[in-house]
C-alpha cells in the first residue's frame, strides 16, 4: 500500500463532493460580479479550483489565478496558484509537471520569507517523491517539514508530516524508523482525535509489525484499523488492512483465517471497482491455494489475476497513435519529395545544356561541376533529414508513451467513476443502465490492451480478444460454468474491433443476465469462422430464449446500440431461437 495523507485528502475526505460542489458554485457566482479587484479575483479563482471536482477544470482556473497573479506583480498570490497548480497535476498523474510546480511555489515562499508555507511546499515534494519511488528524496524533504512545523502550533500539520514520513521510512525498507514515526502520530493524536490520522497509523504500524514478525501485535492494531476505517467508508485502506492481516495468519498456518481474510478483501474490492486490488489480492489468494495443494482453485485465482493485469496494462489512444504515426510519414513524405525536386531540378538543366550543343561545352562541364556540388548538397541534406526524423520517431514515441499512460487513468477513472455512481444509485432504475455503461467501457480498454501489447500495429488477432472479453465478462458476472470457444485465426483492423467488442458485450451480458433461469445445465458457444472474405461470429445458448413479444422489440438501448453498430461495419446481425438464442452475424473480414 502507498498513500500520502495530506490537508487536501483530508478536506475531500471529510467534505462530501456536493459540499465541495455548492462551495465551488457560490464562488462562481461570486467571481460573475463586475466589480472585483485582479488581487480578489485571482484569489477566488484559486479557491473554486480547489473545491472544483473536475481537475481539467481545476487546472484551468488555477492557471488563470496564477496569470493574473503575474500581470499584478503578487507574489503570494502567484505562489498559491503554483500549489494548487501542483495539487491538480499530481491528481492527473503528471508527477513531473507537479514536482516543478512546487519548486516554484517553495522559492518564492522562501522569499517572502513565510514558513509553515515552506512546509507545506516541503510535504508536497516529498509526496511527489513518494508517487516516483524516489524515497530518500522523500525523508528528505519531509524531515525538513517536519522540522518547520516543530516550530509552529499547527499540531494537525506536524501530525500528518509525521504520518507521511513514516510512510516514505516504511516503503524505504527503514522499518524501526517508521515504526517510531507511527507511534509518534499516535501520541500526537490522543489530543487531536481525528480517527482519519488513527486509522492509518494503526494499520501501518501494523503492517511494520508484521515485517517484523511480531505477529501478535500486527494482527491486534490491524484489526483496530480495519475496524476505524470501514466506520468512514475507506474501502480501498480497509481492503489492503484485511489482506494484510490474512497474510499474516498465512504465516500462522491459520489457512481458513487466511482464506477468510483474502476473500472479505477481494470481495470489497470487487465491489468498490478497484481494479489493482483486485487483481493483487487475487494472486494472494492464488499463492494460498497452491501453499494448500488447492490447485484448482489456485488456478482459477491465478486467471483473475491474469485478467486484471492484462486489464491494467491498458496504455493506448488509437486516434492519437494514428495522428502521430500520420504525421511522420508526412514529415518523412516531404522530406523525399525535396530531395527529389532538388535532384529533378538539377537533370533537367543538364539535359537542356546537353541540347545547346558542343559550343556550350565548357559550360557544360560547369553545370556538371555545379551539379555535383548540387548532389552532394542534396545527400548531406538528406542524410540530415534522415537524422531529424529518427529524433522525431524517438520523440513522438516517448510522446506516445506518455499518451498511453493517461489514456489508461482516463478509461480506469471512467469506469471506476461509473462503478462508484452505480453503488450510489443501488436499487434505482438507473442502476443497470450505469453498470452497462462500465462494461462497454472496460470492452474498449481490452482493445486498447491488445493493441499495447501486439505493438503499433492497428489489427486485432479475435482468438486471444475475444476469450479475455468474453471470460472477463464471466468473472465479472460470477458465472459458474466455462464458455465454449471455436474461434478462427484471423485478425480484424481496429475501427471493426471496436464495434464487434461492443456487440459481442451487450449479446453475452444478455445471456449471463436472462437467459439461464431454471436452466441446469447452461452453456454458452463463441463461433467465428472465415469463409470467401466474409467473417461469421456465432453466440449462442442453451437458455430459456425470447418469447414472440420480447422477440418483437426492437426499442431497447441494446437493441438500437447493436443495430447502430452492424450499420456501421456494414454487415448483417440475425437472432433465431431454437432451444435457447443464436445470434449470427456476418461481415466482410478485411
Amino acid at each position: 500500500m502507498k498513500w500520502v495523507l495530506t490537508l487536501t485528502f483530508l478536506f475531500h475526505f471529510v467534505n462530501s463532493f456536493s459540499q465541495s460542489t455548492q462551495i465551488a458554485d457560490s464562488l462562481g457566482k461570486i467571481l460573475k460580479q463586475d466589480n472585483l479587484s485582479k488581487e480578489e479575483r485571482s484569489r477566488l479563482l484559486g479557491e473554486r479550483a480547489y473545491h472544483v471536482q473536475d481537475i481539467d477544470s481545476s487546472l484551468l482556473l488555477a492557471k488563470e489565478a496564477l496569470q493574473i497573479a503575474t500581470e499584478i506583480d503578487k507574489p503570494l498570490l502567484q505562489a498559491m496558484a503554483w500549489e494548487e497548480i501542483s495539487h491538480v497535476e499530481r491528481r492527473r498523474g503528471n508527477n513531473d509537471i507537479s514536482l516543478q510546480a512546487s519548486l516554484k511555489a517553495l522559492r518564492i515562499f522562501e522569499t517572502l520569507d513565510l514558513p509553515e508555507r515552506q512546509a507545506a511546499s516541503y510535504a508536497q515534494l516529498g509526496s511527489n517523491s513518494i508517487s516516483d519511488n524516489d524515497y530518500t528524496s522523500a525523508i528528505a524533504y519531509l524531515k525538513k517539514a517536519k522540522h518547520i512545523y516543530e516550530n509552529s502550533d499547527n499540531t494537525l500539520n506536524q501530525v500528518l508530516t509525521t504520518l507521511n514520513l513514516g510512510e516514505a521510512y516504511r516503503l524505504a525498507g527503514h522499518m524501526d524508523s517508521a515504526a517510531t514515526s507511527f507511534k509518534e502520530t499516535l501520541k500526537r493524536n490522543e489530543q487531536l482525535k481525528n480517527d482519519i490520522v488513527q486509522g492509518y497509523s494503526t494499520g501501518n504500524l501494523g503492517m511494520v509489525y508484521s515485517v517484523q514478525n511480531e505477529l501478535a501485535a500486527a494482527k491486534e492494531l490491524l484489526t483496530e484499523a480495519i475496524s476505524i476505517l470501514r466506520n468512514l467508508g475507506d474501502d480501498y485502506s480497509t481492503s489492503v488492512y484485511l489482506a494484510a492481516l490474512g497474510e499474516i495468519y498465512k504465516k500462522e498456518g491459520k489457512w481458513n483465517l487466511a482464506e477468510q481474510k483474502l476473500q472479505e478483501a477481494l470481495d470489497m474490492a470487487t465491489t468498490a471497482g478497484l481494479k489493482e486490488q483486485i487483481r493483487d489480492f487475487s494472486a494472494q489468494l492464488a499463492s494460498l491455494y497452491e501453499t494448500q495443494g488447492r490447485f484448482a482453485d489456485a488456478l482459477g485465482y491465478q486467471k483473475k489475476y491474469q485478467i486484471y493485469q492484462d486489464s491494467l496494462v491498458n496504455k493506448a489512444s488509437i486516434q492519437k497513435i494514428e495522428q502521430l504515426k500520420s504525421s511522420y510519414e508526412i514529415d518523412k513524405r516531404e522530406t523525399e519529395i525535396s530531395v527529389l525536386n532538388t535532384i529533378n531540378s538539377y537533370q533537367k538543366n543538364t539535359l537542356i545544356s546537353l541540347v545547346a550543343g558542343i559550343c556550350l561545352f565548357i559550360f557544360l562541364s560547369y553545370l556538371l561541376f555545379k551539379g555535383n556540388k548540387t548532389i552532394k548538397k542534396a545527400n548531406s541534406e538528406l542524410s540530415d533529414q534522415k537524422l531529424i526524423i529518427a529524433n522525431r520517431e524517438r520523440e513522438k514515441a516517448l510522446l506516445l508513451k506518455e499518451l498511453n499512460h493517461r489514456v489508461k487513468n482516463n478509461l480506469q477513472m471512467i469506469a471506476s467513476l461509473l462503478n462508484l455512481q452505480s453503488r450510489e444509485l443501488s436499487g434505482h432504475p438507473a442502476q443497470e443502465a450505469i453498470i452497462a455503461g462500465k462494461n462497454r467501457v472496460e470492452a474498449l480498454s481490452l482493445v486498447h490492451s491488445k493493441l499495447y501489447q501486439e505493438g503499433v500495429e492497428t489489427r486485432i488477432y479475435l482468438k486471444e480478444y475475444i476469450e479475455e472479453l468474453v471470460l472477463g465478462l464471466f468473472h465479472g458476472y460470477n458465472v459458474n460454468f466455462e464458455p465454449d470457444f471455436d474461434i478462427a485465426h484471423t485478425s480484424v483492423s481496429v475501427d471493426k474491433a471496436v464495434p464487434i467488442a461492443l456487440i459481442i458485450n451487450e449479446i453475452v451480458i444478455n445471456a449471463l443476465k436472462y437467459a439461464y433461469g431454471g436452466v441446469k445445465n447452461p452453456n454458452l458457444k463463441v463461433k467465428v469462422s472465415e469463409v470467401n472474405k466474409y467473417l461469421k461470429i456465432e453466440i449462442s445458448d442453451n437458455g430459456i430464449g425470447f418469447s414472440n413479444e420480447e422477440g418483437q422489440k426492437n426499442n431497447s438501448f441494446g437493441i438500437k446500440l447493436i443495430t447502430s453498430l452492424i450499420q456501421q461495419l456494414d454487415g448483417s446481425i440475425e437472432r433465431s431461437n431454437l432451444d435457447g438464442t443464436l445470434w449470427t452475424m456476418k461481415l466482410e473480414s478485411a
